[in-house]
């Protein structure tokens, strides 16, 4: 009964992200030759293992670009990869290969403050681990949603390109393998608005 749950908790998740990056892409909005659309690429660092990644992400903004608020609809994935070789008694060695893929939407506030827009925000998503050994004991799968909070600024240097940084905390719900329940995480990119 509880996996039963738990698979119709992840199905319901995957529903709620899928369309809500149909509407990020489709928003029907007033002003839609003045709205911004954004893409994204970022290095992350992470304060759980794997520590280091890479992210994408599609922002859609709700309001013309005269307007001193920006608020916005965000579609992001990060994907975090890491090897590493540890014993695990007198002479045995393992070695572990970790894939962290997490991908959700959000909605973020900012204020255009001539070059630099600080901005922040809130989102739901769906991250999943894996871990592979050579020893299937060793190996763990899990998927798990959380909610974050997140604060950053972007800087306009030229019209097109936005260099940004943001620092993102996420609380997971329904972690069982893992040791973590929250993980921090600070991003480092660029955007391309058009």
């Amino acid at each position: 009964m509880i996996t039963l749950l738990r698979k119709f908790k992840y199905t319901i998740m995957k529903i709620l992200i899928a369309i809500g990056t149909i509407l990020l892409i489709y928003l029907p909005l007033k002003e839609s030759a003045h709205a911004q659309f954004g893409i994204g690429a970022s290095y992350e660092v992470r304060d759980e293992y794997p520590t280091n990644g890479f992210g994408f992400r599609l922002e859609k903004g709700l309001m013309g670009k005269n307007h001193i608020l920006d608020l916005s609809v965000r579609g992001h994935f990060s994907y975090f990869n890491e090897t590493n070789n540890f014993s695990i008694g007198e002479g045995v060695s393992l070695s572990r290969d970790m894939d962290v893929y997490d991908y959700g939407i959000a909605v973020l506030l900012g204020v255009r403050l001539g070059i630099v827009k600080p901005y922040a925000g809130a989102g739901i998503g769906l991250d999943r681990f894996k871990q592979t050994t050579e020893r299937e004991q060793y190996n763990i799968k899990e998927n798990n949603f959380y909610w974050n909070a997140f604060g950053g600024a972007e800087f306009t240097l030229l019209p097109v390109i936005s260099p940004f940084i943001e620092y993102r905390i996420s609380q997971f719900t329904g972690t069982e393998d893992l040791t973590f329940d929250r993980v921090n995480r600070l991003a480092f990119g660029i955007y391309l608005r058009f």
